[in-house]
């Protein structure tokens, strides 16, 4: 099973209170939504930076599948990695789970069916931005682990942005991966909690240390206020919608 999706199944059980007081009180906290980084394979110093954060994945954009990866897992050290992959075969994903690879980030047309089967590797589907009602509500039978769109377009999150995350959340009870800018207030985060958002994405490449530290401190303190995950897709789904039945039979019939 995917280390990542471990994660967050932790993540979306909570965390008892901590007992006591201080640091070590506060630090054995559950975050309210997982951490994910984007980064170049070739960029060192951004992987010990997840590191040293103990981010729940590193999401790598540009591997090179000849690549030394050896020193890349040394440098992630306990934290899963995956890759961006816009052409991945049933070989090609078996050859990068036995090098360390936990996930993949593929395109409805990148993966082939055959690859995503491969239990040992959590596949996270990238949405189209035109994704219609019909496709979102497909995406519960198949074989993923969640569902990722991007709000990283710059400037603060609109109401928009809610309106089109929250539009997602009710198409499908798979977890939701969202790309954002680093600097999220934690008003903004506690927003994208309660619409549904499972883990988000930055991009480690172009933030500073500083940024991601803030941003994982701010995830660790955020009230925890979301219904679970069974909870939400039950309310915004109609039943008869959910079970494949668009006209479900009336008692008296």
């Amino acid at each position: 099973m995917s280390k990542l999706v471990s994660r967050i199944e932790k993540i979306s059980r909570g965390s008892p209170a901590p007992m006591g007081f201080g640091a070590a009180a506060r630090a054995s906290r559950t975050p309210a939504m997982a951490l994910i980084g984007l980064l170049s394979s070739k960029a060192p110093n951004d992987a010990k930076v997840l590191a040293d954060l103990d981010a729940d994945g590193a999401l790598l954009i540009d591997l090179d599948t000849d690549g030394d990866f050896d020193s890349l897992s040394e440098a992630l050290a306990s934290v899963p990695w995956g890759v961006n992959s816009e052409d991945l075969d049933a070989e090609t994903s078996d050859a990068l789970v036995q090098k360390g690879c936990d996930f993949f980030l593929v395109t409805p047309d990148s993966a082939t069916v055959e690859a995503a089967k491969d239990d040992r590797a959590a596949f996270i589907l990238s949405l189209p931005t035109d994704a219609k009602d019909g496709f979102l509500r497909a995406l519960e039978d198949l074989p993923i682990a969640a569902a990722f769109t991007s709000l990283a377009d710059g400037g603060p999150l609109t109401l928009q942005s809610l309106i089109n995350v929250a539009s997602l959340r009710t198409m499908f009870d798979k977890y939701l991966f969202v790309q954002v800018p680093p600097d999220l207030s934690s008003k903004e985060l506690e927003s994208l909690l309660h619409v549904g958002v499972d883990a988000l994405v930055v991009d480690a490449g172009n933030a500073s240390e500083d940024s991601l530290k803030t941003l994982k401190q701010r995830l660790i303190d955020l009230p925890r206020q979301r219904k679970p995950r069974s909870e939400r897709a039950s309310a915004v789904l109609p039943t008869g919608l959910r079970s494949g039945n668009a006209h479900p039979a009336h008692e008296d019939e």
